[in-house]
């Protein structure tokens, strides 16, 4: 058979890999920009005075071993990819430096050394300590399904300092979302499920994460290589597709944007939904439930900047992570201060997240939507990325794609249709693929068996440790004992501070 793959994302290029390599199908590639890979964006850091040149990515950065069993096997399938270990430090600078932190280690939490004096800071560290032990709870039982995560907190107690200083700009950095109103209707049980499946609800220990040593432009190589040069095809975005033949003999006519059309057996939208949506729409042939399920689907424009200024970092360089976000509080039209802003800012210190050595490549940073301009001299180039909105509409609509799957001869893969992660992007290329192979009884002989969860664990069980600290957490909270306590323990801290600033008043 003849088969399109439209979009050269990850789906595309595994669906292309599959289909290419171990299948007996013809397989062309369609990709409507001048490059493959979509979020896996290998670019070029030049020469700079004193500084070698470097390879850097620009979106998919970092993978680990429990949650990408699929994307991992593919790439140790070819020895010359070398896979390294890396950090997902994370930290928070609000303010220009007014507030900062990060998880690294106790000096990096108290990096602002005043915050030993500040009884949020210690409530903050309180409730993540309780919503590591007591969130997973709530994945127990389905009468939790429709609370959002700004339900959750609020009907647990949870304090603002936790909400505005963790919460939100780590679920903003994570789906690289609005952190303001989006991520408070987030769907707790996806927030809280996906938190357990990447160790991000451990207490002890760390998950290990991975990079590709590089960058990710070595997998695309070995995908595209081996497809024939003919069957590439760059630089040409899809117009529409038209169901053409009988029953008997179904055909999809694929239009290009320059008038171009070809006959293929089947087609992959590898793309995304609202690119599918609206070459289905041109076609002539959207059927209701296309029209319902692709549409519901929501997107979220990025920029990408990949610089070396590092006025984009905290400000107190304890505080440098790989992951640092960044706010700056504002006022709204209620006159309310706002201490997240309305698009998310997070800088990547890619030197820590890709081996790149500082001596020898000098300081390399991608900040996403920065909250203002690097300095012009420093920016190398940039890009834009959309990233899905994963909201109780996109949860229904993943739920529902099955009754579109296959349907006219036309397949779906794309990591909007799981968690939105490289790792879902890949699973759901190969899906489509087995899928399409399926449907003309044709076999397809992968290298390596498909885990179809992604490497969530739904029914994970929590040790029993921490259930009973979940307990201990839960009687402070109902005997009021918390409350207490940091009511005196605010009231001490104010005196130390009130005797440190007549000390400091007294020696002037």
């Amino acid at each position: 058979m003849k088969i399109a793959v439209v979009g050269s994302g990850v789906a595309g290029l595994a669906s292309t890999w599959a289909l290419n390599e171990y299948s007996d199908h013809e397989v062309h590639l369609y990709e409507a920009e001048d490059r493959i890979g979509g979020h896996a964006n290998t670019v070029l850091l030049p020469a700079r005075a004193g500084f070698e040149e470097c390879h850097v990515d620009t979106a998919f950065i970092a993978f680990n071993r429990c949650t990408y069993p699929n994307f991992l096997q593919f790439l140790r399938l070819d020895p010359a990819i070398r896979i390294l270990s890396t950090s997902m430090s994370f930290s928070v600078s609000r303010d220009n430096g007014f507030f900062e932190w990060s998880g690294k280690n106790i000096r990096s939490i108290f990096c602002q050394r005043k915050r030993l004096l500040d009884p949020s800071m210690w409530i903050l560290l309180y409730d993540i300590m309780r919503f590591n032990m007591c969130a997973r709870r709530l994945l127990d039982g389905p009468a939790e399904l429709g609370l959002s995560i700004g339900e959750y907190l609020h009907r647990e107690g949870y304090s603002d300092s936790f909400r505005d200083n963790y919460l939100l700009p780590m679920t903003a950095g994570i789906w690289s979302t609005p952190p303001d109103a989006f991520a408070m209707t987030f769907p707790a049980q996806t927030l809280i499920q996906f938190m357990m499946n990447h160790q991000l609800l451990r207490v002890i220990g760390k998950s290990e994460w991975l990079t590709i040593a590089g960058g990710s432009q070595e997998y695309i190589k070995r995908i595209i290589e081996a497809l024939p040069r003919d069957q590439l095809h760059l630089s040409t975005p899809v117009q529409s597709l038209t169901n053409i033949g009988d029953a008997a003999a179904p055909q999809i006519l694929l239009t290009t944007a320059t008038g171009e059309s070809e006959a293929f057996d089947r087609v992959i939208f590898s793309c995304h939904s609202d690119a599918a949506l609206s070459i289905l729409k041109a076609g002539g042939g959207l059927t209701d439930e296309e029209h319902q399920i692709l549409g519901a689907f929501r997107w979220n424009e990025n920029e990408c900047v990949l610089h070396y200024d590092e006025e984009m970092m905290p400000k107190n360089r304890e505080a440098w992570s790989c992951w640092n976000y960044l706010a700056e509080s504002s006022v709204d039209e209620y006159g309310e201060t706002r201490l997240n802003p309305p698009r998310l800012s997070i800088t990547f210190g890619m030197n820590a997240l890709q081996h790149l050595s500082y001596a020898k490549h000098g300081p390399v940073l991608v900040t996403l939507n920065p909250p203002y301009e690097p300095r012009p001299e420093m920016i190398i180039g940039r890009w834009k990325y959309d990233h899905p909105l994963l909201d109780a509409n996109a949860k229904r609509s993943q739920a529902l794609l099955k009754c579109i799957q296959g349907v006219r001869s036309i397949y779906y893969a794309g990591a909007y249709l799981k968690y939105g992660f490289h790792e879902d992007g890949f699973t759901t290329g190969l899906e489509a693929a087995e899928a399409v192979a399926a449907s003309c009884s044709s076999s397809l002989r992968l290298p390596f068996f498909v885990v179809r969860d992604g490497g969530q664990s739904p029914k994970a069980v929590s040790p029993i440790w921490c259930r009973i600290a979940a307990l201990a957490f839960d009687m402070l909270e109902m005997s009021g004992i918390r409350r207490v306590v940091g009511s005196l323990l605010g009231s001490v801290m104010a005196a130390v501070r009130w005797i440190f600033s007549f000390w400091a008043d007294m020696k002037m």
